[in-house]
This record gives structure tokens, sequence and C-alpha cells, in this order.
């Protein structure tokens, strides 16, 4: 198993045990691991929407927002814009705008998985 697996793993075990802070931590170790691997490696993305997450279960809104636009972005560079590696990125970040009670971004949002989900 790779570090990056071991520290994603970790933080996964600590969302689900309702410790957000230790899986932010985690998640910020294994975005170093996956920067190592290369600089379009797709795990980098799947890092930074998990560390999204974390952050939107700890109610840092203006902390998760970047990190699930960098893991957006990342992905439709790396693999283009209809990638189904975005659905669960687009829908996590949806969950953070109604949280953040912005729901017509939450919408565009919803929107966007639809679409690629559809194709």
């Amino acid at each position: 198993m790779s570090s990056w697996e071991r520290y994603n793993i970790a933080g996964q075990q600590a969302l689900s045990a309702g410790k957000p802070l230790d899986a932010e931590n985690q998640f910020k170790l294994a975005i170093k691991e996956a920067e190592a691997m290369s600089p379009n490696e797709p795990k980098i993305a799947q890092s930074k929407s998990a560390l999204a997450n974390a952050y939107r279960q700890q109610g840092k809104y203006a902390d998760a927002e970047p990190m699930y636009k960098e893991a957006v972005e990342f992905m439709i560079r790396v693999k283009g814009p209809t990638c189904q590696e975005l659905v669960p990125i687009y829908d996590n970040y949806a969950k953070m705008l109604r949280a953040a009670g912005r729901g017509p971004e939450a919408d565009k949002m919803d929107a966007k998985a639809r679409a690629i989900f559809a194709k």
C-alpha cells in the first residue's frame, strides 16, 4: 500500500468517525504524496476534493470552496470536461454551496454532474 493510499484511507476513516480535523490533516498529507507522483496525477484532485469534504463537515466553506474549484479545474485539464470523476466532485461542491445558503449555484453544480452522468 502506498503512502497516498494510507493517508487517504486514514482520512476517510476519520471522516466516518466524525473527526474531520484528523481527516483534514490526513488529506493534506495525501495531497503532498499525490503531487510527488506526477503533476498530472488524478489522485491530486481526489485528495483535494476529500480535503474539501473535511472542511465542509466543519462548516469551513471558505476553505472548502477553493479546494473543490481546484479539483474541478484539475480534472478538466487532465481528463476533460466530461470525465466521470467530476460527478462526485460536483455533487459534493453542490452540497457545500447548499449548506452555505447558495442554492442557485448548487443547482448549477448539480446540472453539470447530471450532464456528465447522462453521457
